[in-house]
């Protein structure tokens, strides 16, 4: 066979020869030549979509690799700065790792905000430390997204110790719908206008009386407000038919200004969430009536009950008795144990889900947990943890009220989450964990997390459950030694 008719080419693989012939070239070539065309049919065919579309499609990628689709080709070329949602991090997600240097942040920035085309704004998301001396560049981000009409704004200026003032043109707008202010100074010279805003959280900062007032009054259709280690405010009331969900979460640390009392009045609110700072503050709760999940973790756990800590126990629990889900604290569950022993009688409640976090060593609350257990016949599911094991010298005696005075009939799920004391046999896991299995006759499942000190101890603690007679026959009891605390 002549040249012209065989090519050869050899590759060394393994030792061995491969031959190939011209037909074989041939049919490769024609193959590789397909498969170009398609590949560029196919680029053809998607840089044939719509602008809109095309900036839809980049905008699942993020703005860094949004932004490297302008070398594909001449049409892509400024796609990506028409992107309807700008979000600005100075730290990697999920390492935590600086990108950049601060200065190099803003000036990444004020790029980007520079090139960007278009009219229109979904979103401007910015986290940074913040110093006063970019205080301009933000002044700026805001004016730009002002004048294309954002929807969502969110300010996260972690860890610093600067804060910024927001300026006149930033309290009357007609198109937020969403604000996340942290570390911002909120001090408008007349009134609030966000009349689409319908959720707003603000952070780490002073808040006026007359501030929450001029929100409450500007913000019609809000309906969602968290407001986290805020102070310098004591009241909050509305009558507003659409905000239905509330959170306040105060520093542990007493702020200067702090008041002793915290009250809120809302008829139509669904979802309260209070953690109330600092030490001896009491909460008013007055006309909740649509209240249907509540949190509660106020007071100080570890200091000595007072009779004002009782008294404002008793009026919170006695405002509370239509709420279907149910979250206590530390401080709340060692108010109710305290309010026990004064002779009060439980209010019959609605809930159908309840937990409660103990602190290591409020194991003397006990009482006060089944007395509630008692007043809710309607309780489906019950959560009971501790958020530290404890190493006191804390001695374990059993609660002088360790039973239930009747069945539990709609209780089917029961968690029990690091309640054994390995340096008190085990308790109070197994002290409630036996009550509660006598008294829930429809019960499913019980899961119990134990720390895992050693092997013996876990067997020991789990031989003791499984030894315990059960009211309900399709109960099972899961005990895990591992278990997720952020889903607490």
């Amino acid at each position: 066979m002549s040249e012209n008719s065989l090519a050869k080419e050899t590759h060394e693989s393994g030792g061995e020869s491969l031959e190939i012939g011209a037909e074989s070239l041939e049919f490769y070539s024609q193959e590789n030549v397909r498969e170009s065309s398609r590949i560029r049919d196919s680029t053809d065919r998607i840089s044939a979509l719509p602008d809109c579309l095309l900036v839809h499609i980049i905008s699942f990628l993020g703005l860094k690799k949004a932004a490297a689709t302008s070398i594909l080709a001449k049409r892509w070329q400024f796609l990506w700065a028409e992107l309807p949602s700008l979000e600005f991090r100075i730290y990697e997600p999920g390492t935590g790792k600086l990108t950049k240097t601060k200065t190099d942040f803003v000036a990444w920035v004020n790029s980007i905000i520079a090139t960007r085309r278009g009219n229109y704004l979904e979103k401007l998301k910015v986290a940074f430390e913040y110093e006063d001396c970019f205080a301009p560049d933000v002044d700026n981000w805001l004016e730009f997204a002002i004048k294309n009409k954002v929807k969502e704004v969110s300010l996260y200026f972690c860890l610093s110790r600067d804060f910024y003032t927001l300026r006149e043109m930033m309290y009357y707008n007609l198109s937020f719908t969403s604000l996340y202010l942290d570390a911002c100074i909120l001090d408008p010279k007349r009134t609030i206008e966000w009349p689409s805003l319908t959720e707003l959280r603000i952070s780490r900062v002073n808040l006026p009386q007359s501030v929450v007032e001029k929100i409450l009054s500007g913000c019609p259709v809000l309906s969602s407000l968290d407001l986290s280690m805020c102070h310098g405010f004591t009241c909050l009331e509305t009558n507003s038919k659409n905000l239905c969900k509330v959170r306040v979460l105060e520093s542990e640390e007493e702020e200067e200004g702090s008041k002793p009392f915290f009250q809120i009045s809302a008829p139509n609110l669904k979802d309260l969430n209070l953690q109330l700072s600092p030490i001896r503050r009491q909460l008013k709760l007055k006309n909740i009536p649509s209240l249907v999940s509540a949190s509660f973790c106020y007071s100080d756990p570890w200091g000595h009950l007072t009779s004002e800590d009782v008294s404002n126990a008793k009026q919170v629990f006695e405002k509370i008795e239509h709420v279907k889900e149910l979250a206590l604290g530390p401080g709340p569950i060692k108010a109710l144990a305290g309010l026990m022993l004064t002779g009060w009688r439980f209010p019959i409640y609605t809930l159908r889900w309840l937990k409660i976090i103990l602190s290591c060593d409020d194991f003397a609350s006990i009482p006060g947990i089944l007395g509630l257990l008692e007043s809710s016949p309607d309780i489906e599911t019950l959560i009971i943890a501790s958020d530290l094991p404890s190493f006191s010298d804390y001695v374990w005696a059993p609660p002088a009220k360790d039973i239930l005075v009747c069945d539990l009939l709609q209780l089917k799920t029961i968690k029990l989450i690091n309640l054994a004391d390995q340096y008190r046999n085990g308790e109070p896991l197994l002290t409630l964990a036996q009550i509660l299995l006598k008294r829930t006759p429809v019960l499913e499942e019980m899961e119990i997390y134990v720390y895992h000190y050693d092997t013996d101890y876990f067997d020991k603690i789990e031989q003791s459950l499984r030894s315990y007679p059960k009211s309900s026959p399709k109960a099972v009891i899961n005990i895990v030694d591992e278990f997720d605390f952020s889903t607490l």
